[in-house]
């Protein structure tokens, strides 16, 4: 299975509460442009995570399934609703 990386860009803020907490800011495929935002500031920093290279059939077939599983959802409401 061919991977490829994926870089999760993260910046340090303080939240509501006072605590220092991680935010994701953004994601990019390049290594460099990763750098430029560790570089941007000593808050910032970022993930490296592998990606599987069919990740796009594997949103589709994500999207297929929850659309068949409210559709399912709205055939049993519907039959409920019959059945009244």
């Amino acid at each position: 299975m061919e991977m490829f990386d994926a870089y999760v860009l993260t910046s340090l803020r303080v939240d509501s509460k006072g605590d220092v907490v991680s935010w994701n800011v953004g994601i990019t495929f390049s290594l460099h442009e990763a750098e430029l935002h560790r570089a941007d500031g000593v808050t910032n920093d970022y993930e490296r995570f592998q990606i599987n290279a069919n990740w796009q059939e594997d949103a589709s077939t994500t999207a297929l399934v929850i659309a068949m599983r409210e559709f399912r959802s709205m055939v049993e409401e519907m039959q409920r609703e019959a059945l009244r």
